[in-house]
């Protein structure tokens, strides 16, 4: 790691798609290019031959995946691949969508703009993470003791129709029990789609995230009730909101909790007590 590398010194957050030991996918989007990723090797190596054989064909077959991934979502005209590093000598891949109507084509995108691009949608954040993660499998994240202890102490409050109800680990809920026969279901999960990668996000992007998180339960025709989270037992943290969704198998409840970039969720069913879900192959730090 180089002191004076911006790429060393990114920080974990919601521009982070997909990671394993060795590299990570983030979104680089900027106004004029609304589907542009960047795969970036961990360590601060300059070039691909610094890296040994194994290493390159593992950060090429993301580079694949990731051209697959654009692809699929974007529905480009032309993909730019690139691996330039003049300015910034940090390994690093550049996977960008064109269309000829784009600020830049037929130029690189960081040439003279051409016009003024044609206007595309954003695309979610959690439309790229889902489908790198069925390319690439569960992202690989560092937790801390001091993250898990985090988690292990958090409360769970919903807004149940029959009543304020809270959930931890370990622990039953009368309440829930009721809602959940109420909807002929047996299993639940309580998800978040704030903060990802537990690193504090803006209130706006917090809130857009989470009405996205919405939209998909809703869509599927599942019980929802709104949710939050909060550390209990004086241990540090932060609130976020949250839902509680009836419906749900962990396995589902654990892809959706990793679309959104979360570490874990909480889940359970009817007559047993909840219990810590990792959406992340967890390491060591």
């Amino acid at each position: 790691m180089s002191s004076s590398c911006p790429i060393c010194g990114d920080a974990p957050g919601h521009h982070w798609l997909w990671r394993d030991e060795r590299l990570r996918i983030i979104d680089a989007r900027d106004a004029d290019h609304p589907a542009f990723l960047r795969v970036i090797w961990n360590a601060h190596v300059r070039e691909m031959t610094d890296l040994t054989d194994a290493d390159r064909q593992h950060v090429m077959e993301v580079v694949w995946q990731v051209e697959r991934a654009v692809r699929e979502i974007a529905q480009p005209d032309k993909i730019n691949l690139g691996s330039l590093g003049n300015m910034v000598p940090h390994l690093h891949w550049h996977v960008i969508a064109r269309w000829p109507d784009d600020a830049h084509f037929p130029g690189s995108v960081w040439s003279a703009k051409q016009r003024e691009g044609a206007a595309r949608p954003r695309i979610p954040a959690a439309l790229w993470r889902a489908t790198l993660l069925a390319r690439l499998g569960l992202p690989t994240v560092a937790v801390t003791p001091e993250l898990v202890t985090a988690y292990e102490h958090t409360a769970y409050a919903a807004d149940l129709p029959g009543g304020p109800a809270t959930l931890r680990i370990g622990t039953p809920e009368a309440l829930l029990e009721h809602w959940l026969a109420e909807h002929g279901q047996t299993r639940w999960a309580v998800i978040s789609a704030a903060n990802p990668w537990s690193s504090r996000c803006e209130k706006d992007a917090n809130h857009a995230a989470h009405t996205a998180l919405r939209a998909l339960l809703v869509q599927r025709g599942l019980p929802v009730c709104e949710a939050m989270n909060w550390p209990d037992d004086g241990v540090a943290g932060w609130t976020e909101p949250a839902l509680l969704c009836a419906g749900l198998s962990p396995e589902e409840a654990m892809r959706i909790g990793a679309a959104f970039g979360q570490n874990a969720v909480l889940c359970g069913e009817a007559g047993d007590t909840a219990r810590l879900l990792w959406c992340v192959r967890p390491t060591a730090s």
